[in-house]
């Protein structure tokens, strides 16, 4: 997967000059010059609450600088609204996608700026004939009738394809990509990443933002670490590796291993699932699955993007009853057919997505992590504030929340410091059972490895995890066993450490057909 490097790679297409952001007392960006290069990929690198989101929301026009300029091509430009950007060729793909599910796939690409006769009717042809060209450009060739279909009705990945045609259909020269494969499978991630390759081939300077360093060793050219506001780093490819990029979004070494232990034999199952099947419009979403966890086992389940796990996880928190098979906890069988059921079997879900399932944003921290538990510190029906306080401030101790006040809106927080509230609100419960939903999506390095940590230290207190993950590396450093699963089976199982990144992948591919 390679691409030559057009002449003019070195050129600044844009650049922030001295650029400052203060919100009130609070400084988000301090004295920044940012360079992004014509016809390559610029990484930008931090961890949540370094500044990112807010400097491409001045270069998207989204904000305006408290001081600084912003130069394009040597001019400088006075942007005050996203149309403004547009205007001039910059577009950002947000990781929380802005399709209109409701709308076609042309439709989309053209919204806002449709292409208007001179009637002043819609020019419906001229506009499925250029949003077909963008999407055969960027490796997704449709048919008229495709093209009218409801974007609701395409995949996450497809749905993603949609966004890049937009910022094609209207000339993208700068193309900002916040987090692009956080909720892709990875073959939907190697076609962008192919589509990456093109768009910098063709010219277009692509800022690419993620947690992901495997994808930023692979694609970037141009890697710059923003810490506390500030840039902290500058560097070409081949002049770095990732010790030095974790050092410095960290600003000190950064425990990036997790130590494994073994449950001893004689150690009972928590949680035993026999014959699990849930099925999905016709077809098992899960079938089949048996598996077990035992007393403070961390078990991992890998699997690409549509393999089921997801299912099973709703399955075992009550968001779906099963269809057949057997769950027992500690021995007892439980009828897992709604959340209430789950939860007072002693079995709790963080989901995946944690700002559409996991958070209230409009309510507080303290709010957001006792809001399920309020039963079991009332009496009478009056809820004792004292004791429910306590408790949530023993779990901020314990999973390290930093907040300033726990009276804030939980959208203040960075997002590892959000996914630690959703992981304080399942164990407020004090649960038998930990489900996990791809726990660390989204979240920076130095909040993973205390994620990470955290998962341990609770597992060694006797608490069982089972959580899910599409990366590799993550399911390697956190599980004590892994299962993998396609096309809604348990295809493979591997001890820690007894497995390599193929082995995974390739019981993982619906291709293989490892264990079917």
């Amino acid at each position: 997967m390679t691409a030559s490097a057009p002449a003019y790679e070195h050129d600044v297409i844009i650049e922030t000059l001295g650029v400052t952001k203060q919100y009130g007392g609070i400084t988000a960006l301090n004295d920044v010059t940012f360079r992004v290069r014509r016809g390559s990929v610029n990484v930008l690198i931090g961890e949540n609450g370094a500044g990112k989101s807010t400097l491409m929301r001045l270069l998207a026009g989204a904000e305006r600088a408290t001081s600084g300029t912003i130069r394009m091509e040597g001019r400088e430009l006075d942007l005050r609204s996203p149309r403004d950007a547009a205007r001039h060729g910059i577009a950002i793909v947000h990781q929380e996608l802005a399709v209109l599910g409701n709308l076609s796939i042309t439709e989309n690409v053209f919204a806002g700026r449709e292409l208007v006769q001179r009637a002043g009717l819609v020019d419906r042809a001229r506009e499925l004939q250029q949003s077909s060209a963008a999407m055969s450009e960027l490796g997704m060739p449709l048919d008229r009738w495709a093209l009218n279909l409801p974007a609701e009705t395409l995949s996450l990945g497809c749905r993603q394809v949609v966004e890049l045609a937009r910022s094609l259909a209207c000339g993208a020269k700068v193309l900002i990509l916040d987090e692009p494969t956080s909720a892709l499978s990875a073959s939907e991630a190697e076609s962008l990443f192919r589509v990456v390759l093109d768009l910098k081939a063709r010219g277009v300077a692509v800022v690419y933002i993620s947690h992901r360093l495997h994808e930023l060793m692979l694609l970037g050219d141009y890697f710059t670490v923003l810490r506390d506001g500030r840039i902290v780093g500058e560097s070409e490819r081949g002049k770095i590796d990732r010790t030095w990029i974790v050092e410095r979004m960290s600003g000190r070494p950064v425990e990036t291993t997790a130590s494994h232990h073994q449950r001893a034999s004689s150690m009972p199952s928590v949680l035993e699932l026999t014959g699990l099947c849930s099925r999905e419009t016709g077809r098992p979403a899960v079938d089949d699955v048996s598996l077990s966890v035992g007393k403070g086992e961390i078990v991992g389940i890998y699997g690409l993007l549509g393999c089921g796990r997801t299912e099973l996880m709703e399955s075992l928190a009550g968001l779906r009853e099963p269809d057949e098979g057997e769950v027992r906890v500690r021995g007892i069988k439980v009828k897992l057919d709604s959340v209430s059921a789950a939860i007072r079997a002693g079995i709790t879900l963080a989901p995946e997505d944690r700002q559409r399932d996991g958070l209230l944003p409009d309510l507080s921290i303290a709010e957001n992590i006792s809001m399920a538990s309020l039963a079991e510190f009332s009496h009478k029906g009056i809820l004792d504030r004292r004791d429910t306080m306590a408790r949530v401030r023993q779990l901020v101790t314990q999973l390290r929340i930093v907040a300033a006040d726990l009276h804030l809106p939980v959208t203040a927080l960075s997002g590892g410091n959000q996914q630690k509230v959703v992981l304080a609100r399942c164990l407020m419960r004090r649960p038998s059972v930990l489900l996990l939903d791809e726990p660390t999506r989204g979240v920076d390095v130095r909040a993973k490895s205390e994620i990470y940590k955290t998962l341990r230290e609770l597992a060694a207190q006797g608490l069982s995890v089972l959580f899910t993950s599409s990366e590799i590396e993550e399911t390697r450093l956190l599980a004590d066993r892994v299962l993998v699963m396609a096309r809604g089976r348990i295809a493979a199982e591997f001890n820690a450490d007894c497995f390599t990144d193929e082995d995974l992948f390739a019981a993982a591919s619906p291709v293989a057909r490892v264990g079917a």
